[in-house]
């Protein structure tokens, strides 16, 4: 970006401060103390009431030009929250009230545009985060079911949000709003790897996660690779937790690597895969996505019927040209598009390329109003 604008980030992420930390101020709001490093850094600070009150104050003077905030998975007077952070910080009542600070925002109005982050694997939208779609220019959100609606069930309706709601004309304009983000990786650092050469491959699948107490996705795909190795190809499933030099190691020697949905369909191993030239292998997404892996193109998709997975595997390795020209092609899309920073422009500058078409609309409807027009009806 060419002109970096000011920040306050309020939430229990960090990723703005992370990337550009002389524009941002971050107020922490989670129950868990200021990650380990980041203890008293410049801009960096527990939401305190007194401390969120003179950010509100410097909004309304101009110091920042956008508020970056972080949707909470529960409601900040749950158990969970503010009884967690009082017994973590018996000793500063105040500082465990961090935990309201997202909540605080209903009560003010935000003079400059809004980008609401929900980072959450979930794929709903809790009832207590309903405000922040009304005060949100852009609202981005991991885990975009296809159907928008169901980020409605169990909080807005008790189960499917029916015709009802579907017709509501506040509900629209706030789905409207909404815009799917990817979960943002982290940048391997693998020399020989990033600069695009391949290394000797030596098993044909990798694969290392929690299966019993995660998806099912992820049991039943399992077995098939374990038939796989049965009928002779080269499957690496560690058993062991590896250190994470030894991770990349196995992982960038495998021709594919399966990166199955766990809590949320989205996986870091996606991006790993794809940092060290290793194809990842998912099944079919079930959420909207940001600047998405293309199938054949980036990625092997497949899915989840009794024997997909294994057709898909063994297409794949019968063509070992294609896929080392697919894991250039998906290394190259992650550095572009998925990296942390990669995802924090695009938040910044698509929420404020929207709150500058909504002034120019606004705008344009102001004067067709003055000039005795009225405005066109939508089509």
């Amino acid at each position: 970006m060419n002109s970096q604008p000011r920040i306050l980030e309020l939430g229990s992420w960090h990723y703005c401060k992370d990337i550009y930390p002389d524009s941002t101020d971050t107020l922490w709001t989670s129950d868990r103390p200021i990650p380990g490093g980041r203890q008293n850094p410049k801009g960096f600070a527990v939401c305190t009431p007194w401390r969120f009150v003179r950010a509100m104050r410097d909004v309304r003077q101009g110091k920042y030009d956008l508020i970056v905030v972080y949707m909470p998975l529960r409601p900040a007077w749950h158990p969970r929250y503010w009884l967690r952070a009082l017994l973590r910080q018996p000793t500063r009542p105040l500082a465990a009230l961090s935990v309201f600070g997202v909540s605080w925002l209903r009560w003010f109005k935000l003079p400059v545009p809004v980008a609401v982050l929900d980072m959450n694997d979930a794929f709903i939208i809790g009832a207590h985060n309903f405000f922040l779609l009304d005060k949100a220019t852009v609202a981005f959100k991991r885990e975009l079911p296809v159907d928008r609606w169901h980020i409605l069930c169990h909080s807005a309706h008790p189960a499917l949000p029916t015709r009802r709601i579907r017709r509501n004309s506040r509900w629209n304009r706030r789905l409207a709003k909404i815009q799917p983000i990817s979960l943002p990786a982290t940048l391997i650092s693998t020399e020989a790897l990033w600069q695009g050469e391949q290394p000797e491959k030596t098993s044909d699948v990798f694969f290392v996660g929690e299966v019993a107490e995660n998806s099912w996705v992820r049991r039943v795909g399992l077995a098939e690779l374990e038939a796989l190795r049965v009928k002779g190809l080269r499957i690496d499933i560690p058993t062991e937790r590896l250190p994470h030099a030894e991770f990349l190691e196995r992982l960038s020697k495998a021709w594919l690597a399966w990166s199955p949905s766990g809590y949320s369909w989205e996986c870091y191993r996606t991006a790993e895969a794809a940092q060290c030239l290793t194809v990842p292998v998912l099944n079919y997404p079930t959420v909207e996505r940001h600047a998405p892996l293309r199938e054949n193109e980036h990625v092997v998709l497949y899915d989840v019927t009794p024997g997909s997975l294994t057709s898909a595997i063994e297409r794949a390795l019968a063509d070992k040209l294609r896929l080392r020209q697919m894991a250039l092609a998906v290394r190259d899309h992650v550095r572009q598009h998925h990296l942390q920073h990669a995802m924090v422009d695009y938040v910044i500058e698509e929420t404020l390329r929207c709150a500058q078409a909504t002034r120019t609309n606004d705008n344009v409807l102001c004067t067709a109003t003055a000039f005795g027009a009225r405005p066109a009806k939508p089509s």
